[in-house]
C-alpha cells in the first residue's frame, strides 16, 4: 500500500503553496487534483514544481464539473488530458466522475450514461487505471451513490474503482462491508473521517472505524493507493486557519495510518 495526499486541499491557495504544504509533511507522493490552482498550470511547469519538492505523482484527479462544463471541457477531454499528463509526471492512476451539474452540450439527456460510455471505453488502456468513484448518495442524484447499481456496473464491465470512505459513510453505507463487497475492483481508496453530515475530516477527528478498515486492508494485502483526501477550506469540516495547522492536520492522518499498518 502506497500512501498520498491529495492536492485536493485547498482550492483557494496557489499551487506552489498547496505543494509546499505537503512537502512539510513526512509522505512524499501526491494525488493530482485538478481544481482552481492547478488546472491550468503547463504540465512542464508543474513537473519542475514537483520535483523540485521531492514528491512523486501517483494519480490524477480530473476536474470537478463545476470547473470544467463552464469551459466547456468535456469528461472525455479530461481523460484525455490527464492520460498525456500521466505520461509525463509518471502517475498510474486517474479518477474520473463527471456526473452532476449543467452539461454544456445539449444532446447529452443523462451524465451517468456518458460516464458509464467512457469508464467502458477506457477501462483497457494498458498502463495506467482509469477509475470511477463513489458518490454520496441524494435523492435524483447519480448511481455512483447508489451501492447496488454501481456494483452492478462495475462488475458486468470490470470497471475500476477508487472508494471513498467518506462519501460511503454520507450515503449511510457501513464503510467495512461496503469495501468489501467492491475490493477486487478498488484500485485507490480516497479515506478520510466523517461527523454529523461533515465530510473530508482529519483522521481520526470523526466517528467512522477508520482504524478496524486500516487494520483490515493490512490484513486484507490490500496492495494499492491510499490517498488522504481532507477539505481545509471549509472550515465547518476542519477549522484550519494556519498554515501550521494544515501541515500538523495532514501530517496527524499520516501517522493516523501508519500507525495502524504496523
Amino acid at each position: 500500500m502506497e500512501i498520498s495526499v491529495s492536492t485536493g486541499l485547498y482550492y483557494t491557495k496557489g499551487y506552489k503553496e498547496i505543494l509546499d504544504i505537503i512537502a512539510s509533511t513526512s509522505c512524499r507522493n501526491i494525488e493530482l487534483f485538478l481544481n482552481q490552482a492547478f488546472i491550468d498550470i503547463d504540465v512542464l511547469e508543474l513537473q519542475n514544481e514537483v520535483s523540485k519538492r521531492n514528491l512523486n505523482v501517483l494519480s490524477i484527479h480530473t476536474p470537478l464539473e463545476f470547473i470544467a462544463f463552464p469551459r466547456r471541457e468535456s469528461e472525455q477531454y479530461w481523460i484525455n488530458k490527464s492520460i498525456e499528463i500521466s505520461k509525463i509526471l509518471g502517475s498510474k492512476l486517474i479518477i474520473s466522475h463527471m456526473v452532476l451539474g449543467e452539461y454544456f452540450d445539449e444532446r447529452i439527456s443523462s451524465l451517468d450514461d456518458l460516464h458509464k460510455e467512457n469508464m467502458i471505453n477506457y477501462c483497457s488502456i494498458e498502463d495506467i487505471h482509469i477509475t470511477s468513484e463513489n458518490l454520496p448518495k441524494f435523492n435524483g442524484g447519480s448511481f455512483l451513490g447508489r451501492v447496488d447499481e454501481l456494483f452492478e456496473f462495475v462488475t458486468e464491465n470490470n470497471i475500476d474503482l477508487t472508494f471513498d470512505t467518506t462519501h460511503c459513510a454520507f450515503s449511510g453505507y457501513p464503510i467495512l462491508e461496503t469495501f468489501m463487497k467492491f475490493k477486487s475492483h478498488v484500485k485507490n481508496i480516497h479515506i478520510s473521517d466523517f461527523d454529523n453530515g461533515n465530510e473530508h475530516k482529519v483522521l481520526g477527528e470523526g466517528n467512522l472505524p477508520l482504524k478496524d478498515f486500516i487494520t483490515h486492508l493490512k490484513k486484507e494485502m490490500y496492495d494499492g493507493i491510499m490517498t488522504i483526501e481532507l477539505d481545509l477550506d471549509n472550515k465547518k469540516r476542519n477549522n484550519i486557519t494556519s498554515t501550521k495547522q494544515a501541515i500538523a492536520a495532514i501530517q496527524k492522518s499520516i501517522d493516523y495510518i501508519e500507525n495502524n499498518i504496523r
